[in-house]
């Protein structure tokens, strides 16, 4: 009598490669982004005869956590968009192209969140000085990261970086004899005069 066995499943290479950008791109963004809300300016104030707060840097607090997520995530999303033209190699199109920008905007995502919890809150019972960094909508600044990330790869395809994991012996490089070179070699059906 045979055995049962359980049917093995196997997953395609190019979705394992899809998952591992996503998971670098969550990872990544994360961590930056905690030590992005750790770095924060904040906003600082004393109480007042009224009984309010009057608040010293208010202008520019908002505008610095702005800018600083504009850039970081632009920062971010093209070392994604490199990182998946290099160790993607044979996965490259339009496809990587797309992922690659759902993986930034996931990373902005997460970047944004952990940098408001690691971010210092408003207290629950100020006392005589407060000191806190005030909340803010990215907007269209969502769309940085995501954009450097398909503009990265995009450029990396039309200026053609070889691919890193060639996995051709030296002898498979050689020009063909006649000097013809073949499609493997980039030559196509020219030949050398």
């Amino acid at each position: 009598m045979s055995a049962l066995h359980a049917p093995s499943l196997r997953i395609p290479r190019a979705i394992g490669f899809g998952a591992g950008l996503l998971a670098l791109a969550l990872f990544g963004f994360s961590l930056v982004g905690a030590a992005w809300g750790l770095w924060r300016p904040a906003l600082k104030g004393h109480r007042v005869d009224d009984g309010g707060y009057a608040l010293s840097n208010a202008a520019d607090v908002q505008f610095d956590s702005y800018i600083t997520f504009v850039l970081i995530t632009g920062v971010l999303g093209a070392a994604l968009g490199a990182t998946a033209y290099v160790r993607g190699g044979r996965y490259r199109g339009v496809g990587v192209l797309l992922w690659v920008a759902l993986a930034a905007l996931a990373g902005a995502a997460s970047f944004y969140v952990f940098g408001g919890a690691t971010a210092t809150s408003l207290p629950e019972e100020p006392g005589e000085f407060v000191e806190f960094v005030p909340k803010f909508s990215p907007g269209i600044a969502w769309l940085v990261g995501p954009f450097m990330a398909m503009f990265t790869y995009w450029s990396a395809v039309f200026v053609g970086v070889p691919y890193s994991g060639d996995e051709r012996k030296p002898e498979e490089t050689k020009v063909a004899a006649g000097g013809a070179l073949g499609p493997r070699d980039g030559g196509g059906a020219h030949s050398i005069a």
